[in-house]
């Protein structure tokens, strides 16, 4: 009966017990029931909200609509939808294979969907079933990395707090792409501390194809997307590498103050900087000049005359190169601040904004403390934050989209701040009881 309603789902769900059944492996029986209760709560929530999303959305049900909360979403699955007719040979028009054969959006994530519906038929809500079901596996992955670094209490608190944060939460039930990026990238992440960790051949082995299996999902999803992983694992093991040898910082120190020296003085190799910052500027005007709530990082008179990227003749000098990047990065630790709120759905994610303030301060006091557990997955969390954070915060320029793509990163911190929390609490239990005594 489940299987007819919707066998993607059914799908969805086996793929769930599973991934569910590894996490549980060789836990004790308390620390079982808890990750089963916390598992079984957030599939039990996206189902009821996917429930309350299709009865909402009865009045305006049909062949096009897909229940989709956001224009890339219902852009996605109608895609796939026409190159799903166009493979079976149902009659369509030349409209639909415009939109099938268009490059502008075509990645994986559209071919996934294809081929989903190809096989089990039309399945907007099946759809979102298995990304909830993606996401939480690669929650759950992350879980066991973090499980094993700093202890049961941090892990847990750290997985509820990815599963249930209010827009990682919408990420995961929606008919974006987040959910497969996400199982991807903490697909590589796993693997990289499998194959660091391991001293059987055969499990590096395993490592490393649970490793290229995760590139190869995430390669075609967004532009640079292995590099991004390639870049965030390296960051990661130069900070582990920084933090444990004296000669490694000093070596590393150096290298920085010689790169910086030949950017100042270099004029070539000043302008290869520059022209890299013209082309991020270029991207970051295109978000501010769309519909949208947006926020600047450039001076002012960069945005009287609004330009396509492919058409701006933005040029900067260093002053303002400078400027853009320092603008770049307070922004996106603080948009949208409070005062900034300019509509009701803003005014909504005030709460999670706050919560994000509360992790940034809660991962800067857990970092320490993090590192002295596992020096190796705490630098390989934070690492892999570093370059899809530079790139997102020197690219972007709407508010909506920052709060959409910051989610990214926002899994990775987590798991250190929840370290940071547990410390914060064992310092306040500790004064209370040095004030009692």
């Amino acid at each position: 009966m489940l299987y007819t309603v919707s066998p993607l789902g059914l799908c969805a769900g086996a793929l769930t017990v599973a991934a569910a059944a590894l996490a549980r492996r060789n836990l004790a029986d308390d620390e079982r029931r808890v990750l089963t209760t916390i598992v079984a709560t957030a599939v039990a929530l996206r189902v009821a909200a996917m429930v309350a999303i299709f009865f909402t959305s009865i009045p305006i049900h049909d062949d096009q609509f897909v229940g989709a909360l956001t224009g890339d979403g219902a852009y996605s699955m109608t895609r796939a939808l026409r190159t799903r007719d166009l493979l079976l040979g149902v009659p369509v028009n030349k409209y639909d294979y415009v939109v099938a054969f268009d490059e502008y959006g075509r990645n994986s994530y559209v071919s996934f969907l294809t081929l989903a519906q190809v096989a089990f038929g039309p399945a907007p809500y099946g759809v979102r079933l298995m990304n909830s079901a993606l996401f939480i596996a690669g929650a759950l992955l992350l879980y066991r990395v973090t499980r094993r670094a700093f202890g049961p209490g941090p892990a847990l608190t750290g997985l509820t707090a990815v599963l249930f944060l209010p827009t990682l939460f919408v990420w995961s039930i929606s008919l974006l792409k987040e959910s497969l990026y996400f199982t991807g990238s903490a697909l590589i992440l796993w693997a990289s501390v499998v194959v660091l960790r391991a001293h059987a051949w055969r499990t590096r082995v395993y490592g490393v194809l649970a490793g290229l299996a995760g590139a190869w999902i995430i390669h075609d999803l967004r532009s640079g997307a292995v590099w991004l992983a390639a870049l965030g694992l390296g960051a990661g093991l130069t900070l582990h590498a920084m933090t444990i040898s004296r000669r490694f910082l000093a070596g590393a120190a150096a290298a920085a103050i010689v790169a910086l020296a030949l950017v100042a003085t270099v004029p070539q190799q000043q302008n290869r900087v520059i022209k890299g910052l013209e082309s991020t500027a270029k991207t970051h005007t295109g978000h501010v000049f769309t519909v949208g709530h947006a926020y600047k990082l450039l001076d002012e008179g960069f945005y009287v005359n609004p330009q396509t990227p492919s058409a701006s003749t933005l040029t900067l000098n260093a002053g303002q190169g400078a400027r853009y990047v320092a603008r770049a990065a307070v922004s996106f630790v603080a948009v949208p601040a409070p005062w900034q709120l300019a509509s009701l759905r803003e005014l909504l994610y005030l709460p999670e904004q706050l919560a994000w303030y509360a992790l940034l301060v809660l991962s800067a006091i857990g970092a320490a403390a993090a590192w002295r557990r596992d020096p190796l997955v705490t630098c390989l969390l934070l690492g892999y934050v570093l370059p899809t954070a530079g790139v997102l915060a020197l690219t972007n320029g709407n508010v909506g989209t920052l709060l959409r793509l910051r989610g990214l990163v926002t899994p990775y911190l987590v798991w250190v701040s929840a370290v940071g929390f547990f410390v914060s609490v064992q310092a306040l239990v500790r004064h209370r009881t040095g004030a009692v005594s």
